[in-house]
């Protein structure tokens, strides 16, 4: 009889490779998160540098820049969480997609397991047919050969 070989074995390959993308997927949305905290982390730095400051400046051109910047930095800091949010969001999503991913995966191994399975008991029955043949040709054999008794 002929090696195993699963049908559906392409399949299973995709599937694979599906989730191989998935993962890389993952790992890359992953790497954007932790760039996006750290430059939050940096504007959170400066902020609190910039409204540390003393302003016991006398020009008044000089405490408005100043404010106007804390301003700004305030902004940008309220635009960064929110692309956090967006970040963290298709972080979800991805996991998602590599849950499902697995999920297929794991069910053609299944598949898989269960044709091997009912491959190797059919193998099982064929080898025990050949050693059925074999002992029943053997038995007439033996029958033939042997002098009766008797006669």
């Amino acid at each position: 009889m002929q090696a195993y070989q699963f049908s559906m074995g392409k399949i299973l390959d995709w599937r694979e490779d599906l989730e191989e993308a998935a993962q890389q997927e993952v790992k890359a949305v992953e790497m954007k998160l932790s760039k996006e905290q750290q430059f939050l982390e940096t504007l959170l730095k400066d902020s609190r540098k910039v409204k540390s400051d003393n302003l016991f400046k006398s020009d008044i051109n000089a405490v408005r820049r100043h404010s106007l910047y804390k301003d700004l930095l305030d902004d940008k800091i309220i635009q960064q969480k929110n692309n956090i949010h967006g970040v963290e969001n298709e972080l979800k999503i991805t996991k998602e997609k590599l849950q499902l991913a697995n999920r297929n995966k794991r069910m053609m191994m299944k598949l898989e397991e269960k044709e091997r399975f009912v491959h190797s008991e059919a193998l099982k029955k064929e080898e025990q047919k050949q050693l059925d043949e074999i002992s029943t040709l053997q038995y007439g054999r033996n029958i033939v050969l042997t002098p009766k008794l008797g006669m």
